[in-house]
């Protein structure tokens, strides 16, 4: 049913817009992990794997919103119980998604903070001419792949695409998990208070009515019509 203590100030608000909120908090996480992903320099492969994992997961949160969407705007029908089991479903992966994400997310900025903190304080030592190419040679090779500017700094929109896409996507994960959470409440509602529709079968029989004229029956009392055709023993003879 959900965890109600987290349902916070989503609580008796309408589904659609909670599953739209999803939708244009995905779409800015989306939007600002892009910068993230195109502008920043890695220094560890792996960290640069996870930040496109949290990435390509966030475009899954917003595919499944879009989903839900859709399930919350259709009309009832038979398949009405089916759709609102689904959307459960879809509820529960968002869920799983944006922990997975959060936690990448998470991960990989923090290290991406440090090691850019480090090639800062590496390029302030060189501006000062404190630093030793032979001991600090991999600071030295990865700062000739991030903007530095004029000065010996770290350009600022190296800055920005390190800070701004890292804070917005968390945030926007954790709203989505929380929707996701109350959505998974409405969903399961939904699904317990759905009407059975009954089936309709159609009888392909037709049954069509034939009225049988009064026939004559040989044998059977009384006979009004007499007998049909007339039996030659039955003739008038005269006397």
């Amino acid at each position: 049913m959900g965890i109600s203590p987290l349902f916070c100030c989503f609580n008796n608000q309408q589904p659609k817009c909670l599953a739209g909120t999803g939708i244009a908090a995905s779409l800015l996480a989306f939007a600002f992990l892009i910068w993230g992903v195109t502008d920043l320099e890695y220094k560890r492969t792996g960290v640069k794997a996870i930040y496109i994992i949290a990435f390509i997961f966030v475009i899954l949160i917003l595919l499944a919103f879009i989903a839900l969407l859709i399930f919350l705007i259709m009309p009832k029908s038979g398949s009405y119980k089916k759709i609102m089991n689904l959307g459960r479903i879809i509820c529960l992966a968002i869920l799983v998604l944006t922990c997975i994400a959060f936690i990448f997310l998470l991960v990989a900025w923090i290290i991406l903070l440090v090691d850019y903190g480090k090639l800062n304080s590496f390029l302030k030592d060189a501006r000062n001419g404190e630093i030793d190419e032979d001991e600090d040679y991999e600071q030295y090779e990865w700062a000739e792949d991030v903007s530095i500017t004029t000065d010996a700094k770290i350009a600022g929109h190296e800055w920005g695409a390190l800070i701004v896409p890292g804070i917005v996507g968390l945030i926007a994960l954790i709203l989505d998990g929380l929707i996701a959470n109350y959505l998974y409440k409405v969903f399961m509602d939904n699904f317990n208070s759905a009407p059975e529709f009954p089936v309709t079968t159609i009888n392909n029989q037709n049954t069509v009515g034939v009225t049988l004229p009064n026939m004559n029956k040989p044998g059977l009392f009384p006979n009004n019509n007499g007998p049909v055709p007339p039996m030659g023993n039955n003739f008038n003879n005269n006397v």
